[in-house]
């Protein structure tokens, strides 16, 4: 049990470390796509078709006869949800806001928890749950300026908030019937099918717009990144280690996608770092370590 805790806890530190660097791959390729959607669906597309290879190669197998479907199904509707509320939240808000609202994920998916799948947190797990909730809190106020918030905005971070949560509870309950690869696999080809037919939508169904970014080799480098290591990677340790921790303990380490965002900017974007920024890291990894540590 203590093996599987250990490899459970370091996946989920990974997993999020990895999510937390898209934000570079992002933002290099938003400067040639035509606009987010079309950039979600040719990294969603990229990862289902490479999670399709060991399939097809017999050297994976997946099978979902006999399951219970309904956590996979909340699961792969909540996944796509996510992204659409979390992108009209920031354009309709500044990023103060979406970061408060964010930082509080953690909280409500341990009252989610407690009511779907009855995981209780200790007193002190509890409490410093609060920790990483404070680190984010702390570094987005001091690392972002002021910009228009309107209601839908305030809405939609709100619904993103409670789609996270639910998000992370699906997936514990789907853990114990579908494999951490069957879970990936699953999200990876719903998301691509969701977000190649928004992109569509959005460059008015101009396969030539769509497709055009594909041919710029550095777009391609940041997809292909994101693809692999932030969908594919990311998804397949996150996944693991919901089937083998309670859904407030992995929660917590989503503050460290945050974390790893601004420091991943100070290295290679050159953006500053302040003694606020510092004091929330160290409020983040030590609320973790409490949370994940054995009685």
């Amino acid at each position: 049990m203590k093996g599987n805790m250990a490899k459970a806890v370091t996946c989920a530190a990974l997993g999020n470390i990895l999510w937390g660097f898209s934000f570079l791959f992002t933002k290099v390729g938003l400067s040639v796509a035509p606009n987010p959607n079309v950039m979600l669906a040719h990294r969603f597309t990229i990862s289902a078709l490479i999670m399709a290879i060991p399939i097809l190669l017999g050297k994976e197998k997946i099978s979902f006869k006999g399951k219970n479907w309904r956590p996979i199904l909340l699961l792969l509707l909540m996944q796509s949800c996510y992204f659409l509320f979390e992108t009209y939240g920031i354009v309709y808000t500044n990023s103060i806001i979406a970061g408060l609202v964010l930082a509080v994920v953690p909280v409500v998916t341990i009252g989610t928890g407690a009511l779907f799948l009855k995981e209780y947190p200790t007193r002190r797990q509890a409490l410093f749950c609060i920790m990483p909730v404070a680190g984010v809190i702390i570094m987005t106020v001091s690392g972002k300026e002021l910009g228009v918030v309107t209601p839908i905005g305030i809405v939609c971070l709100l619904l993103t908030m409670l789609v996270s949560a639910v998000f992370k509870t699906a997936n514990r309950k789907a853990a114990l019937e579908f494999s951490a690869y069957e879970r990936t696999f699953l999200v990876l080809v719903n998301s691509a099918l969701v977000f190649s037919l928004v992109g569509m939508g959005s460059v008015g169904w101009d396969v030539m717009s769509f497709a055009a970014p594909l041919l710029q080799w550095k777009y391609l480098v940041c997809v292909a990144s994101l693809g692999m290591l932030c969908s594919i990677a990311a998804n397949l340790l996150v996944n693991y280690s919901a089937g083998h921790m309670s859904v407030f303990k992995l929660s917590s380490f989503g503050s460290l996608s945050t974390l790893c965002t601004m420091l991943a900017g100070v290295a290679f974007l050159k953006e500053p770092i302040s003694v606020s920024l510092v004091a929330g890291a160290i409020l983040i990894l030590v609320g973790i370590r409490q949370v994940t540590k054995p009685k």
